[in-house]
C-alpha cells in the first residue's frame, strides 16, 4: 500500500470517536437523500475545500478534531491521492448500532472510488445534528480489496 493512503487511513482513524447520538424518534431521510448528502460533502473534499468540509460536518465531528488539524491531515493525505476518476455507490444503509459508537441513528454510505493514485473504498457516516439536519460524523478511506 502506498504511503499517502496509509496516512489517510491513519488520519481517518482519528475520527473513530466522533460518533454521537442521532435524532430520537422516526428515521429521517432516506438512502437516496443520505447518498446525496454524502456526495455533496465529498465534493468539498475532492475540490480541496477541507476547511469548508469541516464547517459542514456534524457538531460532534467538529468537537473531536479542530479545523486546523482536519485541514492539515487532508492536505497531507488526501491531496496526494489526486483527482477522483470514478465514484460508485456500493451501498447506503441505516444503522442504530455501529462499532465504537453509542446507539443512535446513522446512515452509512459506502462508495467504490478510483483516485489517480489508488482505488479505495470510502465510507461516509451521517447522523442527525441537534438542529435535525443530517451531517457527516465520520469519514474513512480503506484500500480496495
Amino acid at each position: 500500500m502506498n504511503t499517502p493512503l496509509r496516512h489517510l487511513i491513519a488520519a481517518a482513524c482519528l475520527l473513530v470517536g466522533t460518533f454521537a447520538f442521532g435524532a430520537e424518534g422516526k428515521v429521517a431521510g432516506s438512502a437516496e437523500e443520505s447518498t446525496k448528502l454524502a456526495q455533496t460533502w465529498l465534493k468539498l473534499v475532492d475540490e480541496g475545500n477541507y476547511a469548508q468540509s469541516w464547517k459542514e460536518a456534524a457538531s460532534r465531528f467538529r468537537a473531536s478534531v479542530t479545523e486546523e488539524k482536519w485541514v492539515d491531515a487532508m492536505n497531507q493525505v488526501r491531496q496526494p491521492l489526486g483527482l477522483v476518476n470514478s465514484r460508485e455507490l456500493a451501498e447506503a444503509t441505516f444503522a442504530t448500532e455501529l462499532p465504537r459508537a453509542p446507539k443512535g441513528e446513522y446512515w452509512v454510505v459506502k462508495f467504490k472510488t478510483g483516485f489517480e493514485a489508488v482505488k479505495a473504498n470510502e465510507v461516509v457516516t451521517l447522523m442527525a445534528d441537534p438542529d435535525g439536519h443530517w451531517r457527516v460524523v465520520g469519514f474513512f478511506i480503506r484500500p480496495a480489496s
